[in-house]
């Protein structure tokens, strides 16, 4: 089963705060990984190693989606009760895509959802809240490496739980995310750096078009940026682009450093089957990374997006203290990804 969220502003209290957090929040029922695959680089063949917890009593049964590149053209792919986890098992999977999925060239995106195990989450998800006594919580990590001659070069790509995507009906300082660190001061060579940016359509109900800003570190407050992108991106889309291919006018070489962009979406528009819950703009949400690779010896660091908001005392009592009355009827969150089986 499948599914995501859309949230509501009710009070000045909301829980997108609770986004902010996501070093510490990784527990939910539905799990974004937005980089992962078993594909064939510049350096070598990427793989990626899978590592989920179940968090539950129950024994849980795992469905994915996932949405990128299959065999080198755009795809997206249902995997129904793909595996099962005894209560509060933890599992290792090598090579993910191939020994779960039989994806021998596929890079994207991909969303995990826990069920209990012999529930139909389908048919017991809330059309209007999109809750369900039946979800389950579970943990993803995944590291994506390539092998070289002296061992392997990867990197971590932590699971996002279904609450924490950035959206255009947040409020101010959680509808847009920024992600600083970037480098692309060469294409080869000892010393030198280049960035990749990835982004990703988290909502499956609707279309929307992504912009992304590139500036330096030392802008000004409402300074004009270096350059923009912006690119309509179908249900669950993702793109993984180099800085390069995405803003082509910006020279590479020793100043294109201490660099940051900001990511933020607009003209979204819901599809046909979206549910009463997520009209009328279909659950507008994203998610989007970094990814600044050493051209020497191809290591990469994972740039994560940060949001520009911070929590407040009574967020921060919120999250530690749900039942205080002032928490209540603050927001409604609901998930919008399509349950599957």
């Amino acid at each position: 089963m499948l599914k995501l969220q859309r949230l509501v502003v009710a009070a000045a209290v909301t829980l997108f705060a609770v986004s902010a957090m996501a070093s510490n929040f990784r527990a939910a029922d539905q799990i974004y990984v937005p980089n992962a695959g078993h594909v064939q680089g510049g350096s070598g063949t990427f793989v990626s190693d899978v590592f989920v917890s179940n968090l539950s009593s129950d024994s849980v049964t795992v469905s994915l989606i996932f949405s990128g590149s299959i065999a080198g053209a755009p795809g997206q792919q249902n995997f129904n009760d793909r595996f099962t986890l005894a209560p509060n098992e933890r599992k290792e999977f090598v090579d993910f895509f191939v020994s779960v999925l039989s994806l021998n060239s596929a890079f994207g995106q991909l969303v995990f959802n826990a069920c209990k195990t012999g529930a139909n989450c389908v048919t017991s998800q809330d059309p209007i809240t999109g809750e369900s006594p039946d979800f389950r919580p579970i943990s993803v990590e995944t590291r994506i490496y390539v092998g070289t001659s002296v061992g392997t070069v990867g990197q971590l790509f932590a699971g996002i739980p279904w609450y924490n995507f950035a959206s255009e009906d947040a409020p101010s300082g959680y509808n847009k995310i920024f992600i600083t660190g970037i480098r692309n001061t060469g294409t080869s060579g000892g010393g030198t750096f280049r960035t990749n940016i990835g982004l990703t359509n988290a909502s499956q109900f609707s279309t929307t078009s992504l912009v992304v800003k590139l500036y330096a570190g030392n802008t000004a407050p409402g300074g004009a940026p270096l350059a923009t992108y912006q690119e309509t991106y179908g249900p669950l889309a993702f793109k993984q682009q180099s800085l390069a291919q995405m803003f082509p006018t910006v020279p590479v070489g020793p100043t294109a450093t201490n660099l940051y962009v900001t990511v933020e979406q607009t003209n979204t528009v819901a599809t046909g089957d979206a549910p009463t819950g997520c009209l009328p703009k279909g659950c507008p949400a994203f998610l989007a990374y970094g990814s600044v690779l050493d051209n020497q010896s191809s290591d990469p660091t994972t740039l994560e997006p940060q949001f520009t908001g911070q929590l407040n005392t009574l967020q921060i009592a919120c999250i530690f203290n749900p039942a205080a009355a002032t928490c209540k009827n603050a927001t409604s969150i609901r998930r919008a990804v399509k349950p599957k089986g």
